[in-house]
């Protein structure tokens, strides 16, 4: 459909001139992307007089500004969701402030027009006075006619200027607003690195303990297998020493008998200790085991501790725009690139013991 079959349905359809007028207005601004003005309406409808399609179009700029209008002072949204319904905003206020200023622009070069018809017109006036005193009476009324019409656009001017310094303040308050939401942003980042490198440090300590714990395990390790080999030669050498007794004198197997009991004992203790010994060895590889999983479990947390780092710095990056990009500072660069970190390499702690 053109621009004319719209304007006879809403002529159809609209109940008296300044409905239609303002009909005509939206078909012009949304439908046509045409900025409406006072003659382009009147051009457009020739119904009514000059004042009408003033009056309509001031009414439907200020539904305009009213219907876009946005508040974001919520203290409930998220950041990036506040940075965005601002800069819409913004987007939004910069629009109407173009649109407005256009309107203006049009109704000045029109009324600079108007005025030096009008002056064109007196003067042709004035100089036809002495020929006919009725030519003289109807340029006057005509100049009277030019300075009301004059008087109305002066006083749309006003308007349309006290409707850009409005837009101007509102969209001043919302860059404050999106500034202070972007330092508690800056806050918090801040504190996650603390917190972050808090954890880091905590794991370092940890490994360190590990490290140490494991040393001296090894060290105990080995101790109870230095004792270990001992009772074996000691055990040997009475097996030896009893075989010897024993082929040296058979007169004497009384004697060698109580002997050879006393080192059955003595191996019957040693065997005892042998058995505790080991037992303690399985004791300690049962915690180095815990200690290694309470570890692993620590390393797990911190890797996804790192992961949701680096999430939530993708999406924020792909949420500000490529202008705030640039605009970073670099002390920022590096706190980001510091949440990101490196995989932890997880080292092997566990060490099973050779048997003696």
């Amino acid at each position: 459909m053109s621009l004319e079959s719209d304007i006879e349905v809403a002529r159809q359809n609209a109940p008296d001139t300044q409905t239609l007028y303002r009909e005509v207005c939206a078909l012009l601004f949304f439908r046509y992307g045409e900025t409406p003005t006072a003659n382009r309406l009147y051009q457009l409808v020739r119904k009514g007089s000059m004042s009408a399609p003033a009056k309509a179009l001031r009414e439907f700029w200020t539904d305009v500004r009213d219907k876009t209008r946005v508040d974001v002072g919520r203290p409930d949204l998220p950041p990036e969701v506040a940075a965005a319904v601002g800069e819409f905003a913004a987007q939004m206020w910069r629009l109407s402030s173009d649109a407005a200023n256009a309107a203006l622009d049009v109704f000045r070069q029109d009324a600079d027009a108007q005025i030096a018809a009008a002056r064109e017109q007196a003067a042709q006036q004035d100089t036809q006075r002495q020929q006919a005193v009725a030519q003289a009476e109807h340029a006057a009324s005509d100049a009277a006619t030019a300075q009301a019409r004059i008087a109305g656009l002066d006083a749309r001017i006003v308007e349309l200027q006290t409707a850009n310094d409005m837009l101007t303040a509102q969209l001043a308050a919302s860059k404050e607003e999106i500034a202070a939401r972007d330092a508690a942003l800056a806050d918090a980042r801040r504190d996650f690195a603390d917190e972050l490198a808090k954890l880091r440090h905590s794991q370092q300590q940890n490994e360190q303990r590990l490290a140490a714990a494991e040393k001296r395990a090894l060290l105990e390790i080995d101790s109870e297998r230095a004792a270990a080999q001992r009772l074996r030669k000691e055990l040997q050498t009475s097996q030896e020493r009893a075989a010897t007794l024993e082929a040296q004198s058979r007169t004497e197997r009384d004697a060698l008998r109580d002997e050879l009991a006393a080192s059955k004992a003595e191996l019957a203790a040693s065997a005892a200790r042998h058995v505790a010994t080991r037992a303690q060895l399985a004791e300690k590889d049962a915690a180095l085991a815990e200690r290694v999983a309470q570890t692993d479990l620590l390393r797990q947390r911190i890797d996804t501790l790192a992961r949701q780092l680096d999430t939530a710095r993708t999406e924020k990056t792909s949420a500000r725009p490529a202008r705030r990009a640039r605009d970073k500072s670099p002390a920022q660069g590096r706190a980001m690139a510091g949440f990101a970190g490196a995989p932890f390499v997880k080292r092997s702690t566990s060490a099973k013991p050779r048997e003696g």
